[in-house]
């Protein structure tokens, strides 16, 4: 009998890409009986389907979630965004950046500033994180079902590594992105941002240890652009 499969649609990876590829892949069709998508509401921990995941550098991925909200919420202040979170109109509008407000996370002796803290966790698909999605699996994947990994860095190869279908006019990161991300985030919010994610390194690691993402993946996931 076929299995389900589980895709964990992790926020401002490129999942709304893998999603629409899902329905065309033939590998999909043949191999399971259906198929499903955990997004913004939580997975479900069921180790009777198998998992398709996709990841991104959490750094990257933080950058690109906030200038994604900021965009809807205070730029173009979409009825529907504006009031959809409570509280995340304020924090963007008084952060202004990830960088101002990864920059403010710790104090000067290196404790958690926990106002802070609650502000990142205000915005969308800050709160969350790749740890919200994949801590609770951890319980239950293994190495057999897993049917792989898509990470943002090299979405199109994977796609079609993984689904059989031809991705390769999916559009990847933008130059113009990476200068914005190296224009906003400084050595300090680099190494404040890594300690306070560091659970989504975490599951990052524990995933590759199970050979979910191949060595090449993991580094480059593991790889902020920003980093030298």
């Amino acid at each position: 009998m076929k299995r389900r499969l589980q895709f964990v649609h992790i926020g401002k990876c490129g999942g709304s890409t893998v999603e629409k590829l899902l329905s065309l892949s033939p590998v999909i069709s043949e191999k399971y009986s259906s198929f499903f998508e955990s997004h913004i509401n939580g997975v479900v921990v069921d180790s009777s389907c198998d998992y398709l995941f996709c990841f991104r550098n959490p750094i990257d991925r933080a950058f690109s979630a906030f200038e994604w909200r900021k965009k809807l919420v205070v730029e173009d202040s979409l009825p529907d965004q504006v009031r959809r979170f409570p509280g995340e109109r304020k924090v963007l509008r008084k952060y202004k950046s990830l960088g101002i407000m990864a920059r403010s996370l710790y104090r000067a002796d290196g404790r958690l500033d926990q106002a802070v803290a609650r502000d990142f966790h205000a915005v969308h698909h800050l709160r969350e994180s790749i740890s919200f999605y994949c801590r609770p699996l951890l319980a239950v994947v293994t190495p057999t079902n897993i049917l792989g990994v898509v990470c943002q860095e090299s979405l199109a190869a994977d796609c079609t590594r993984i689904l059989g279908v031809d991705a390769s006019g999916v559009r990847e990161r933008s130059n113009a992105l990476k200068r914005r991300i190296d224009q906003d985030l400084d050595n300090v919010a680099v190494k404040h941002l890594k300690r306070f994610l560091v659970e989504d390194y975490q599951c990052l690691a524990a995933l590759w240890s199970l050979g979910a993402l191949s060595d090449q993946q993991f580094w480059r996931v593991m790889t902020s652009s920003v980093e030298t």
